[in-house]
């Protein structure tokens, strides 16, 4: 089962990001209220995100100062 942009968002506002306010593009920025890390999430085309884009999210995660094996588990 892919990562939806929906459960991300979700897991990102439930994990202390804060959605930035918009610009002129669709995508939708979190920032961490600790690291100041931002992660983007695209905001049109499918609803479930590229393997790429998955991994990109992952990093960044990860740079905020999670545990990237315990977001997989969290995310699915």
């Amino acid at each position: 089962m892919a990562l939806t942009r929906r459960k991300l968002v979700g897991w990102l506002l439930s994990n202390d990001f804060e959605e930035l306010s918009g610009k002129k593009t669709s995508h939708r920025q979190f920032k961490h209220q600790l690291s100041g890390v931002v992660v983007t999430v695209e905001g049109k085309g499918r609803p479930e995100l590229s393997k790429k884009h998955h991994g990109m999210v992952l990093k960044q995660i990860e740079k905020a100062g999670f545990n990237k094996d315990q977001v997989r588990r969290e995310l699915g």
